[in-house]
């Protein structure tokens, strides 16, 4: 029988007279100390939050995690990839630039950014994995080819997957624009507006078996030679094709799971996993706009088993009562699954269990508060 793996936990409220942020850096050094190595190159992948959006990880919290990899001899940057959606975040240019806007920047983080997939979500790697629903998978390349991995991750709600914490992050938040489209849906391309289309080829370009021609000025699709890659909808800059989100919520999450999977597959021993429960709105980060939060805050998790950090977050949040002027009411208390009291048709734990299928981590936990244990 598997061992229970230890989560750590400084929680929101604070009875030593000590804050978050400096009790998350206490964290840093007792839960992975052998996971960064000197002159490794160190990504801490979070997210810099969609324009409008106001609850992601503050930067003061990722300043604390920059710190400790120079302490350690590690050189760190902050990271993420570009959206699928077309908004702010959809290519490197605007995503940086947004990114300055909500704070991150060097002189407020002391490491550089770097967005994980490069300017136009091209730079990304295909990694064998060959599970259920992938052979492989493409995430950004600043993240396969880093020594080590910090990852930072908010825990909210979230549309299509109940939630989204670490395999959040790290699934979706990794993959190529293709990637992040075949996650969300069975791919056949086809127009969203054909007028858009101004015949330029990189469609053309992008599809490595042969299934898109330019004909008559316009890009025409073979069905019979696509693979549903989705790589010509990533590439479109005219927008034209259209961006499909038909996929179930269960496939979607064991998607996103199977990319995180291959995102840690060569990082055994060289990554650790932060969720940040506070300020836990119904809905993910990508919005441009935060609602109320659902339950108080909990406070910061940390594990080096992605598994049991999101089994333990999601456990502490459902052992909270619901908040009065939030999207659930007071209807749900506590022992009650909050994000299903948002959208009952979807289980997020899927991606939990799923996780725990692939081998990635166990869903029994020791918690460790990191305040009890100071107090001692």
């Amino acid at each position: 029988m598997k061992e229970a793996a230890r989560v750590y936990f400084a929680p929101a409220r604070s009875k030593t007279n000590r804050g978050l942020a400096d009790r998350f850096a206490q964290m840093l050094d007792t839960v992975g100390p052998d996971v960064v190595r000197k002159s490794d190159l160190v990504a801490l992948k979070t997210t810099f939050g969609e324009e409008g959006c106001t609850s992601f990880v503050r930067p003061l919290y990722l300043r604390k995690a920059v710190d400790w990899v120079k302490k350690k001899g590690g050189k760190p940057f902050l990271t993420d990839s570009s959206t699928l959606y077309h908004g702010r975040r959809s290519n490197g240019v605007d995503h940086l630039n947004l990114a300055v806007e909500h704070g991150f920047s060097y002189a407020t983080i002391g490491a550089p950014l770097v967005i994980a997939d490069g300017i136009r979500s091209r730079d990304y790697v295909e990694v064998d994995v060959g599970l259920k629903h992938f052979k492989t998978v493409k995430f950004g390349s600043a993240a396969y080819y880093a020594d080590s991995l910090v990852c930072v991750s908010h825990f909210k709600g979230h549309l299509a997957t109940g939630f989204g914490g670490t395999f959040k992050n790290l699934g979706m938040g990794l993959g190529s624009r293709s990637a992040k489209q075949t996650m969300h849906a069975v791919v056949k391309p086809e127009f969203k507006d054909e007028s858009l289309c101004t015949g330029c080829g990189d469609c053309v370009k992008a599809c490595a078996t042969g299934a898109v021609r330019v004909v008559s000025g316009k890009a025409t699709f073979d069905y019979s030679k696509c693979t549903g890659c989705a790589e010509c909808i990533s590439v479109c800059t005219q927008r034209a094709l259209r961006i499909l989100w038909n996929e179930s919520s269960r496939n979607l999450c064991e998607k996103m799971v199977e990319t995180a999977y291959g995102v840690l597959k060569d990082k055994k021993g060289r990554a650790v996993f932060f969720n940040f429960v506070i300020d836990v709105t119904p809905d993910c980060d990508c919005l441009s706009w935060s609602d109320n939060p659902i339950v108080q805050d909990v406070g910061v998790l940390g594990s080096t088993d992605p598994v049991a950090v999101e089994q333990a977050s999601l456990d502490m949040v459902n052992a909270r009562p619901s908040l009065p002027d939030s999207e659930i009411g007071e209807s749900a208390g506590p022992g009650t699954d909050k994000f299903k009291a948002i959208r009952p048709d979807i289980d997020g734990e899927v991606q939990i269990e799923y996780a725990e299928e692939l081998g990635m981590g166990t869903r029994k936990y020791e918690l460790v508060n990191l305040d009890e244990r100071a107090q001692k």
